[in-house]
């Protein structure tokens, strides 16, 4: 049987989030059914090697979008991206071809090309509905939401020996650091003796920040790393702030699936982003704070309390593998692209 072509395509291929489920997706595709190869369409990054070590044949900055796609005679075009106009994101279409699919990662309305779409996936429901909410939908295209893959080849096995330790996991990029995770710190280490902090892929600011509160000598970094496993082993708690809110969140579903409690702050207000709320169910599978100061104490209450610590973890486990994991959802995906296929539009 014919096998279907797919390229996997965002801007780049370094360490973010976006970058990570193009992977992840790319490493678990079907391949008795799919030829898949992957396309950093502005630069390439760490991810370039990862991606050739799965056998995936990855291009870099093409000269000509279009004409690579006809090259490769891919079927399915899957572009992951902010959703709304980028120029040269998109190829032209040939007879109804390639299928587009787009992976709307913040859930934007591309105002040029959004004829082009096949299928807009969505990172969570939340992102889903504010879009649907927002946008009229069209009767022939799909909309649907698929959370980013958690590969659990890379999660530990079991909950690791008690460490007294938390943690913060990002790329560093301001937006993804919430004030609160710095400036709880303080209070955390007053209240929990012998309390320990990671963070790794501190940006500038948050290093200036530890600075000023005489934090520096306190609190261990690392530099960004494809090695996630090791980072989420060396911590019992992970502590969760983003300025601008989550379409998702992959370091918190990643914490979730090596069954360590999130301590997160929800941002419902001024149209900010409110998924990790979705994912980090409040007295579940960890603690979604309404207000800042309320979040120095939820750390704290999950440090001291060791039998509540346990059980979150082991729900947040729960959930990721019904949830996150990456060999169910990309048979999600799979299904999608099928539906695509058979689809005749226009």
């Amino acid at each position: 049987m014919k096998k279907i072509r797919v390229l996997q395509a965002c801007n780049q291929l370094a360490i973010g989030g976006t970058e990570k489920t193009l992977q992840v997706f790319s490493k678990y595709l079907d391949r008795s059914r799919f030829e898949v190869y992957a396309c950093g369409l502005k630069s390439g990054g760490l991810r370039v090697q990862a991606l050739e070590d799965l056998g995936v044949p990855v291009i870099v900055q093409p000269a000509d979008l279009t004409a690579l796609v006809r090259e490769l005679k891919i079927d399915i075009y899957h572009i992951h991206r902010a959703g709304d106009s980028e120029p040269g994101t998109l190829p032209e279409k040939q007879q109804g071809w390639p299928r587009i699919v787009e992976t709307n990662v913040f859930e934007a309305f591309d105002q040029v090309q959004d004829e082009l779409i096949d299928a807009h996936i969505f990172v969570s429901k939340f992102s889903r509905d504010r879009y649907l909410s927002r946008n009229r939908p069209k009767a022939d295209v799909r909309y649907e939401a698929i959370y980013n893959p958690v590969d659990f080849d890379e999660c530990a096995g079991g909950p690791s020996r008690f460490g007294n330790t938390i943690g913060r996991c990002s790329r560093a990029d301001d937006q993804k650091w919430h004030d609160v995770c710095i400036k709880s710190l303080p209070k955390i280490f007053r209240k929990v003796p012998g309390v320990k902090c990671v963070i790794q892929g501190a940006t500038g600011r948050v290093k200036g920040k530890l600075e000023q509160l005489g934090l520096t000598e306190k609190v261990t970094l690392l530099e960004p790393s494809l090695d996630v496993a090791s980072f989420y082993r060396q911590i019992d708690v992970f502590i969760h702030g983003s300025r601008v809110g989550e379409t998702f969140g992959c370091v918190i579903a990643e914490a979730m699936s090596n069954g360590i409690p999130v301590v997160t702050l929800s941002t419902p207000q001024r149209g900010k982003s409110n998924a990790q709320a979705e994912l980090v169910e409040h007295n579940v599978t960890g603690l979604v704070c309404r207000w800042r100061w309320q979040y120095a104490g939820a750390v704290i209450e999950l440090l001291k309390n060791h039998e509540l610590r346990e059980t979150f973890g082991r729900r947040s486990r729960e959930k990721a593998r019904e949830q996150f994991e990456a060999s169910r959802l990309t048979k999600e995906l799979e299904r999608l692209y099928g539906a695509v296929l058979d689809t005749s539009r226009g």
